[in-house]
This record gives structure tokens, C-alpha cells and sequence, in this order.
């Protein structure tokens, strides 16, 4: 039976005759003990706060999507800022995003980078005009706050970043007539669509290979359903390539993902890790970058990969997730031909933002020739493909990869 509260058991072979201990022995015993768990209180929280040494370890797959954006580095970032902020501007009149047209895209250069300075008709009724002005010019001040919004009084709209022009924004006259698109560039461009970050999800999987265009499938190589993505691929004939993990700027933090290229890796690790990938998935004929910004700037590392590419007869595709990539520079001087991507499609995760995506990747196409345009697996993104298969320009062809020239 267990003693009472008020009770003290004694212990086992006690002399009972014995005097209690002093009041101030007791005391001393309770100091000491509580110093001592103030002690362990001390120890566990630094524990805790402080972190451990050693190497971190990414996790086995990386974060679906993830993009690498560094607005500071490159111009062309700061400008599809300022086609988010349009987006923006049109839910918040609750303005069709559908009857957006892009008139024009042009390849212009700042700083010795690409940007595409862009002719946009906007569907706004003359009433909301003044109030979709202010609108816009909020939304940019908050997203891009260098970016200068002006109305020329013509019926038009000019956004420039600084001094340099980006976007010319078409309005459509009080008595205007609904007219046909007046398209500037007539001439016929193949535009490959590539879809990134495959391997993990059947089922959008499926969809792609049912689309009746081509479509490259670009697989992780430690995706969890690797295979049976990969099966569907080949079935459906799509071109098949290696999604491979490279080092982001922030890494650690930033994680790219299993066995990805990392600018620290001897030049055997990276043929290692070129060689392994290449086993994972058998039938790929390129490969691309997941994030890599850090490593895709390290000429040295750069040149590694594209010789253990190369000697297995793949070419690459630079996904461009910073401007300064070493991989164009290096490619040629091993007489290797990339290719680079020219649009995301899917930054912004609405249907009708993906679908002026791919009409912006039409434009760039015909002023071209060829572009590339690169997804993601999102719903949103299957679905736009499906509604701008439908209407498609018939100036643009969907292409292989493999049809287009390389640099």
C-alpha cells in the first residue's frame, strides 16, 4: 500500500533513534540541487539554439517548382515582375485575363542580357480606366518600385524600369471596332514545350502524354515514380530528359535535392554524379538543370559536366536560373551545342496567367524562329496547355527539342 500523502516512509534498516538533520543542511541540499537543474536548463537550451556542426544533408527530393529569381542579377526578372503586376491589375478589375493579347514581343538586350520589351493590347473599358491606372501603378511601386508607368494620352500605356523601355500597353478606343490581332512577325517558329520536375505525379503524367504534341519529359533521377513516368514517356514518344539537381546561391538553406552537382565536388565526384543520373534514367538524350545558379557560374565545374555529357553523346539545356550562366561560353569551347530557355510558363499559378505565358512564347517563336518554354507539373499548367492547344496560333509548330537548332 502507498503511504499517504502526509506520511514519510522509512527507509529500509534505519535507526529510528536517530536525531533529523539540521534545518541547514537541508537547505544547502536544496540549493545545490536546484543549481544543478538550472544548470542542465542552461545546457539543453544551447543545445537547441545553436546549430550543430557538420555537414547538412539534402533531402531526397527537391521542392516541386521551385524557381531560382534573383531580381538584383538580372533585368529580365524584373520585367515579368511587371507582367505579374499587369496580371494583378486585371483580377483586381475583374477584367478578362483570356482577352489579353500580346501583339509582340522583341528581344532587346541591357547590360549584356536579354529581356523581351513587349506590345500588349489590354481588354479596359474606358470608365475604369483612371481607377485601373492607380491601380497598376500601386501594384508596381510594390513590386517593381524602379519601374515608371506613363499615359501617353493615345490610347496607350508605357512601363519602363528605370530608363529602359519594357512594355507598350494598347487600349482600345471609345468607338473601336473588335478587329482581328495585328500581328508584326508573319513568319512561321517551332516552340518546344518542356515540362521539369517530372517523376513524382502519374497522373499529370498521363495527361501530358495525351496532349498529341510533342513534350519533353525532364525526370529526376531519384523521383519516386521515376519509372513509370519514364514508361509513359517512351510510350507516348516524348523526348525524354535528365532533371538534374545542381547548387542554388543559399545552399545549404537553399536545397536542390539529392546527388546534385555542387561546386565543391572534385572533377571525378561530378562525372560520378553525370554517370550515375544517366544510369537512373536509361533512354534520356539531354539533360537540364534544377535550380543551379551557383554551380552553372563555376566555369570549372560547368566544364566538367559538359565533358561527362557530352561523352555520353546528350546535349544540354541551360534552364537559365541566373544570367551570368558559364555553360554557353564553355559548350562551345568543347564544341558542344546547348540550347536555353526563353519563357517560364508557369511562375504565376493561374490558367489564365500560363496561357499568356504560352502566347508570349508564340511571339517569341516567330521573332525567333524557335523558343523554349519551360513548366511545371501543376494542374493549372496541364489545363492551360489543353485550352491553348485548341487555339493556337498555326504560324507556331510544337516541336521536339530535338528539331531545334543549337547555339
Amino acid at each position: 500500500m502507498c503511504p499517504k500523502d502526509n506520511e514519510q516512509p522509512r527507509e529500509s534498516g534505519a535507526d529510528s533513534s536517530r536525531k533529523p538533520r539540521s534545518r541547514k543542511n537541508a537547505t544547502t541540499t536544496a540549493v545545490f540541487l536546484l543549481a544543478l537543474a538550472l544548470a542542465a536548463l542552461v545546457i539543453v537550451f544551447y543545445v537547441r539554439q545553436v546549430p550543430q556542426r557538420g555537414p547538412v544533408q539534402p533531402a531526397e527530393v527537391p521542392a516541386k517548382g521551385e524557381y531560382e529569381q534573383y531580381p538584383d542579377q538580372e533585368f529580365d526578372l524584373r520585367a515579368r515582375a511587371v507582367d505579374s503586376a499587369l496580371l494583378d491589375m486585371l483580377h483586381a478589375g475583374k477584367t478578362d485575363i483570356t482577352s489579353l493579347k500580346i501583339e509582340a514581343v522583341e528581344y532587346r538586350r541591357f547590360q549584356g542580357h536579354d529581356y523581351h520589351f513587349q506590345t500588349i493590347r489590354l481588354p479596359l473599358p474606358q470608365a475604369q480606366r483612371a481607377q485601373l491606372f492607380a491601380l497598376l501603378k500601386q501594384t508596381l511601386d510594390q513590386k517593381v518600385p524602379e519601374a515608371r508607368l506613363e499615359d501617353t494620352g493615345k490610347n496607350e500605356w508605357t512601363i519602363a524600369i528605370g530608363t529602359i523601355p519594357t512594355h507598350r500597353l494598347l487600349l482600345p478606343q471609345v468607338a473601336e471596332k473588335p478587329a482581328t490581332t495585328e500581328r508584326p512577325h508573319v513568319g512561321a517558329g517551332k516552340l518546344a514545350i518542356v515540362i521539369d520536375d517530372m517523376g513524382e505525379d502519374v497522373q499529370f503524367a498521363k495527361g501530358l502524354s495525351k496532349l498529341g504534341v510533342p513534350a519533353s519529359f525532364s525526370i529526376w533521377p531519384d523521383s519516386s515514380n521515376r519509372d513509370a513516368v519514364l514508361k509513359l514517356a517512351k510510350g507516348s514518344g516524348n523526348v525524354v530528359l535528365i532533371h538534374l539537381p545542381m547548387q542554388p546561391k543559399g545552399y545549404p538553406a537553399v536545397n536542390p535535392g539529392k546527388n546534385a552537382l555542387l561546386v565543391s565536388m572534385t572533377a571525378d565526384q561530378i562525372r560520378a554524379a553525370v554517370r550515375l543520373a544517366a544510369g537512373k534514367v536509361p533512354g534520356a538524350i539531354g539533360i537540364n538543370n534544377h535550380m543551379g545558379s551557383q554551380f552553372t557560374e563555376n566555369t570549372t565545374g560547368v566544364r566538367v559536366a559538359l565533358e561527362a555529357i557530352n561523352e555520353r553523346g546528350m546535349f544540354f539545356l541551360d534552364s537559365k536560373t541566373t544570367p551570368v550562366s558559364a555553360a554557353p561560353q564553355e559548350a562551345k569551347k568543347l564544341g558542344l551545342r546547348i540550347l536555353e530557355r526563353d519563357v517560364f510558363l508557369d511562375n504565376e499559378l493561374s490558367v489564365a496567367a500560363i496561357l499568356t505565358q504560352l502566347r508570349k512564347a508564340e511571339d517569341v517563336a516567330r521573332a525567333k524562329g524557335q523558343a523554349i518554354a519551360i513548366g511545371h507539373p501543376h494542374p493549372e499548367t496541364l489545363q492551360a496547355l489543353q485550352q491553348w492547344l485548341k487555339r493556337k496560333d498555326d504560324s507556331v509548330q510544337i516541336v521536339p527539342l530535338t528539331s531545334l537548332s543549337r547555339h
